[in-house]
């Protein structure tokens, strides 16, 4: 079974940036251009002295190529990058430096920095500054001495910057190896708490052989604010930065049934998810699972932890089609012994079918090609009175070639339906209808339901919105995030699609895939410092646009002008 996960937020590292290594492991996407190529032209330096021989990527940020590697080059002996043959569109672009820090390299996926191109253009001047990152290094051992081997190893910032959380890609990179010896580097400068062990009172699943450790911060802290912090300069190794954990953590066996809630019946080939839970029955972190009941609907899985948790069915995770059951959480406590006999009574899920039409597809053979690239997903919201009942999203289920779909296995509740597309450029959500009546917010549906009348429209935008973002009063600092919004005139919030996009450096943004309409656009600056965010942003500047074609605007951020109040970060 999948590990329980739980979001968790890490500093940005320069290492980051080594992940974006095993991107070059991707050959670059065909460019299947039909307007002038551009070119982009910039430098890296560590201040004073060039780089040479960094490899600077250019990475797709835009279906249907994300993440895919547009472009790259090396950088020459005075440290200059030039990159041809760059197709109009939006791309993240960074320099592969695995040691180093680089200035104005964001924390997202892909890593990099938003660069927006237009056809023919020569962009020049995307210059980095790149730092040799800190280091910090140590060994990790149990009560007994001993070497804790393949252990993760955390680092966070002491004051915890806001803002999208950093991922980091290649978990290696953050293990103990065989002597319990780790090495984190790429280490912007600053201040940091080094921890391992992933349990606490929400539990935490072991898998296979590895033990499990109670959180424990260096040097042998369980409390974080007793741990020692760990302060990383610019090019030096904090070494000897040992943790001793306490002995590994015993973990049980859990062990039940999924049966129908009418007749008793087994079930087979039910997916199982594991959620970690307060006292009280609360979510209180990630869920996880993948395993399947047996032919007598009987489950198992070792390595709990101490702690709460609940069981339920669920689609998320369903490898196969999609089942017509749903359960409600059954809660359990792991305390000093083995779990078994739990019980999970499976109800006739609700059923919602419909069909997805394309806005002005009059091609039918087009209209069926774009929509078997179309997925349909379906949730239901918790509420107070069910807070953990809902595993997620459904599995996204496939249109069909006359656009018709159906999701099943739907809890009661209140329900919202989506759609996910990654291959047709441009095409987005316009309107979903329940018998008429506009349900871009949700609606009810009942035990056992069965929906008919769903008709979810989407839209295929051929045009695009070119802004160039003009700051007065200051300017968007490092770690700032600009994002540029075209807002349909007159709707109201959450009931119409926004077409939306990063803003880069230069202040340029392509809103691409518009559909004909009228918009307001706004330029939104959140500016995060000091454990709040301060949002500026542009007036709206209203726009019509038709079917294909650009359309320019010039927003206007005044810092000066109505200035907004900071809002604190709500602290967990």
């Amino acid at each position: 079974m999948p590990e329980l996960i739980t979001p968790r937020r890490r500093p940005a590292r320069g290492a980051l940036l080594c992940a974006a290594a095993l991107l070059l492991a991707l050959a670059p996407a065909a460019l299947a251009q039909k307007e002038a190529p551009a070119t982009v032209a910039g430098r890296v330096t560590d201040g004073e002295r060039a780089a040479p021989g960094v490899t600077v990527m250019l990475i797709y940020n835009e279906p249907p190529q994300r993440f895919r590697i547009a472009t790259r080059a090396k950088t020459d002996a005075d440290g200059r990058f030039l990159l041809t043959n760059v197709a109009p569109g939006r791309y993240q672009i960074l320099p592969v430096a695995p040691a180093y820090v680089v200035e104005g390299i964001n924390s997202g996926y892909p890593p990099g920095r938003p660069l927006n191109v237009n056809a023919g253009e020569e962009v020049k001047d995307i210059d980095f500054k790149m730092e040799a990152g800190g280091v910090i290094t140590g060994r990790v051992t149990d009560a007994d001495g001993n070497p804790v081997v393949a252990e993760p190893v955390a680092v966070a910032p002491v004051e915890q910057p806001l803002g999208p959380p950093s991922f980091n890609f290649d978990q290696r990179d953050q293990m103990t190896d065989d002597r319990g010896v780790y090495r984190l580097y790429g280490l912007p400068p600053g201040s940091y708490r080094v921890s391992v062990g992933r349990a606490d009172d929400s539990g935490a699943v072991s898998f296979g052989r590895r033990k499990l450790f109670r959180r424990t911060f260096y040097p042998d802290a369980t409390e974080q604010e007793q741990a020692r912090v760990v302060e990383v300069k610019s090019g030096i190794e904090a070494t000897d930065v040992d943790i001793k954990v306490g002995s590994a953590l015993k973990t049980y066996r859990v062990s039940g049934r999924f049966v129908t809630a009418d007749t008793g019946q087994p079930v087979a080939g039910i997916t199982v998810a594991y959620g970690t839970v307060d006292a009280q029955g609360r979510r209180t972190g990630g869920y996880g699972g993948g395993t399947t009941t047996n032919a007598r609907g009987e489950f198992v899985t070792e390595g709990l932890a101490p702690g709460h948790y609940s069981v339920f069915a669920s689609n998320s995770f369903q490898q196969q089609a999609p089942t017509q059951f749903y359960s409600d959480p059954v809660l359990f406590e792991v305390a000093d012994a083995d779990v078994s006999g739990l019980t999970v009574k499976l109800k006739l899920g609700a059923t919602v079918s419909g069909v997805v039409t394309i806005e002005g597809a009059a091609d039918r053979a087009a209209a069926a090609q774009m929509l078997s690239a179309v997925r349909v997903y379906a949730f239901v919201e918790p509420t107070r009175q069910r807070p953990v009942a809902s595993g997620g999203p459904t599995r996204p289920v496939s249109v069909n070639p006359d656009g018709t779909f159906s999701v099943t296995g739907l809890s009661p509740g209140k329900l919202r339906v989506g759609v996910m597309n990654e291959t047709v450029k441009g095409l987005t959500m316009a309107r979903i209808d329940l018998n008429g009546a506009n349900v871009a917010g949700g609606f009810e549906v009942s035990e056992g339901a069965q929906v008919t009348g769903l008709r979810v429209m989407l839209t295929l935008g051929r045009a695009t919105i070119v802004g160039q973002t003009t700051y007065l009063n200051g300017a968007p600092p490092p770690g700032a995030r600009v994002m540029a919004y075209a807002r349909p005139s007159g709707a109201a919030p959450g009931t119409a699609p926004t077409p939306s996009t990063q803003v880069d450096a230069r202040g340029f943004f392509r809103i691409e895939g518009v559909p004909p309409g009228e918009y307001d656009v706004i330029v939104n600056v959140l500016i995060f410092s000091a454990g709040s965010v301060r949002p500026s942003a542009s007036q709206p500047q209203h726009v019509v646009v038709g079917d294909g074609g650009e359309v320019k605007v010039s927003p206007v951020v005044d810092f000066q002008s109505n200035p907004t109040p900071p809002v604190r970060r709500r602290e967990p």
